[in-house]
């Protein structure tokens, strides 16, 4: 366990101490400012250890309670996010902060009715609070309410609001999303300001849009302006967008098969089953030689657990497109639901061969031997070994040979190779399970228990968090600890 802050909580603590402050208000505010450091690290249980500490030092301040309900919704937790922020707003100050809060819990509960009216309801009371604006016209853009949307976003902009360097970029991302149609030159000048935020995930995604904006703005087919659009907006994941570019492409030229196959997919994605397979049936009527609608047909199947038909669509998108390896990557993932390992391999080694030089092809090959613990030694070690190879910078590949490694014997090796992993990104949760395994089987009880808690801080509700919850009880059960 890192121990790297003790100094500095400990000179914290001094400080306090010499400007006069109770003690036990110091040892309040040395707690929550440590419970800060963890959280900023994502050490999110770290973090809860120390607010609840101040929470028992102060029980009538409302800072542990708020700290603690932003620590929740970052696990996913959004009941205990509730009841914290609720015991927030009981103690009074920070009522602002902790109803916010308690909206963002509403959200993650699905209560997005009531969400929505808190958040209403702050941006009346305090209208310069820029993270109600973004919630409120991200509400706004899920729903399609464009104007609205835009008039949110642009309250974060206005001149008299003191707004963080990210909030603005993602206030001009938004903005340029939202007029990249009616006034694509005053959203050009938004998506240029989001290039050069601070976040750089927005900046390429507001590079890609960019891109496809002045290639849209040169074209003369107006539906397939709107379909390029749409495109784009699907790359970036802003689904409403692109269902509302796909139905302006079709309602200009409702015989565009792309167009339909695109707007199939996005209702696939949303959960609306009936119109996804109209829209991908016309594309298909329209088209008999379009691979991506064979593909989002594909899709379509595997999502409704129809492997079997899943496989009959991808198989004919490989027939039009026979060197695509990732259509071999899908083929083999239906073989995975039946299960039938040996073809779901046969596929695998197909998508290696069309692509050899693609580290991604050999990790996912890698993956399946050490996932399903077939001939890790003699063919899941040196598919692993040559994803490495050919993207050295690639944490999941280092990820995957450590596992490899692991699952032969090689304790030493396997914890360099995640450790590497973990150089890489620090936050991904494969790297830290698989090393709390590692350090386990070496007996290295608080390591792996450490390793274990970033699991529960990173993947919450995911598959790692479920098996590191497991392996702290067998670890508590063999009495590790």
């Amino acid at each position: 366990m890192k121990r790297d802050w003790w100094p500095r909580l400990i000179l914290l603590v001094s400080i306090l101490l010499l400007l006069g402050l109770p003690p036990e208000r110091a040892s309040f505010w040395a707690a929550v400012r440590s419970g800060d450091v963890h959280r900023a690290r994502r050490e999110y249980h770290a973090a809860l250890q120390d607010y609840r500490q101040a929470a028992n030092l102060w029980p009538a301040s409302a800072v542990p309670f708020l700290r603690q309900g932003q620590t929740y919704l970052a696990l996913q937790d959004y009941a205990r996010a509730q009841d914290v922020f609720l015991a927030a707003m009981r103690r009074g100050g920070l009522i602002c902060e902790a109803r916010l809060g308690l909206a963002d819990a509403h959200d993650g509960l699905g209560a997005h009715t009531l969400a929505i009216a808190e958040w209403q309801a702050l941006a009346g009371k305090h209208p310069a609070a820029a993270e109600v604006h973004y919630r409120l016209g991200r509400a706004y853009v899920d729903r399609g309410n464009w104007p609205a949307a835009a008039r949110e976003f642009a309250a974060i902009l206005d001149a008299g609001l003191a707004v963080a360097p990210r909030m603005a970029q993602l206030a001009h991302y938004n903005l340029g999303l939202l007029l990249a149609v009616d006034d694509p030159m005053t959203a050009t000048a938004h998506l240029e300001s989001a290039t050069a935020g601070p976040d750089g995930e927005v900046s390429a995604a507001a590079r890609q849009v960019l891109g496809t904006l002045r290639t849209a703005q040169g074209v003369e087919d107006r539906a397939y302006a709107a379909a390029l659009l749409g495109q784009v907006f699907l790359a970036v994941d802003e689904l409403s967008l692109a269902r509302w570019q796909f139905e302006a492409a079709l309602a200009l030229n409702p015989a565009y098969p792309a167009t339909h196959a695109y707007l199939g997919h996005v209702f696939d994605r949303q959960g609306k089953e009936s119109l996804a397979f109209c829209h991908l049936a016309a594309a298909m009527r329209l088209d008999r030689s379009y691979v991506l609608g064979y593909y989002f047909f594909g899709v379509y199947f595997r999502d409704q657990g129809e492997p079997c038909r899943a496989r009959t669509f991808f198989a004919r998108a490989l027939a039009l497109d026979p060197d695509n390896a990732a259509l071999c990557v899908d083929i083999a993932q239906t073989y995975l639901a039946a299960p039938d390992y040996a073809s779901a391999e046969a596929w695998l080694r197909r998508a290696v061969e069309l692509a050899p030089e693609d580290a991604r092809f050999h990790h996912i090959l890698a993956q399946f031997y050490t996932d399903h613990l077939i001939q890790v030694r003699e063919r899941g070690l040196p598919a692993a070994r040559q994803a490495v190879d050919l993207s050295p910078d690639d944490p999941l590949a280092h990820d995957t040979l450590g596992w490899a490694l692991y699952l032969t014997g090689n304790l030493r090796a396997a914890q360099t190779s995640l450790q590497r992993a973990l150089e890489l990104d620090p936050h991904l949760p494969a790297a830290h399970y698989h090393l709390g395994v590692v350090y386990a089987a070496q007996g290295r009880w608080d390591e792996a228990q450490w390793e274990y808690t970033r699991v529960l801080d990173l993947d919450p509700g995911g598959p790692f968090a479920e098996r590191a919850t497991g392996a702290m009880a067998e670890m508590s059960r063999l009495g590790g600890r």
